[in-house]
């Protein structure tokens, strides 16, 4: 598998998780994670995890 495929794959996966319509208190949890952490925001996390 090249690093081109990897990444589109990564993306399409990550297209169908929508943190909009996630709970309010979930919402909360992730606006406090990207306000302590400069530059690893939640959703870069999360691209991570699916990564690995």
């Amino acid at each position: 598998m090249d690093k081109y495929k990897t990444k589109m794959t990564i993306n399409k996966w990550f297209s169908y998780i929508s943190l909009e319509t996630l709970s309010e208190s979930s919402r909360q949890t992730i606006s406090q994670f990207n306000r302590y952490s400069k530059k690893l925001t939640f959703k870069k996390v999360l691209k991570l995890f699916l990564y690995a």
